[in-house]
């Protein structure tokens, strides 16, 4: 069996290193995108198993990707998970309403990101 595949979205180059340094040391193949418009279509092309999704970013937003992502047929199987800054209650519940399985607060100690991906 192949290593399960997790494509990571975030606008911070910074998360997007040190979190993916993080998952292919646990045996992720991971895949990055710094937008929602670039994450739909890497989502397309490799069909993870998680989308670990920031809210805030340029272009489309996490919520919007998610959406997107639900409404594919290919996609709307995937575990998506947001990983963000933002805590507030109303956030938490537009990120479960747009179609998310998880909502993770960042920071996050890698141990415990893992333990919840798994």
């Amino acid at each position: 069996m192949s290593n399960p595949k997790i494509l990571l979205v975030d606008d911070e180059k910074d998360i997007l290193e040190l979190v993916g340094f993080n998952l292919e040391k646990e045996g992720f193949e991971v895949h990055t995108a710094a937008d929602g418009k670039s994450a739909l279509d890497i989502a397309r092309k490799i069909q993870p198993d998680v989308v670990l999704l920031d809210v805030m970013m340029p272009e489309m937003d996490g919520m919007e990707t998610c959406r997107e992502m639900r409404e594919d047929p290919k996609l709307k199987n995937v575990m998506i998970a947001f990983l963000t800054a933002r805590g507030e209650d109303y956030s938490q519940v537009a990120g479960f309403d747009a179609g998310a399985d998880d909502y993770i607060q960042k920071p996050i100690k890698t141990r415990i990101l893992i333990s919840r991906i798994k």
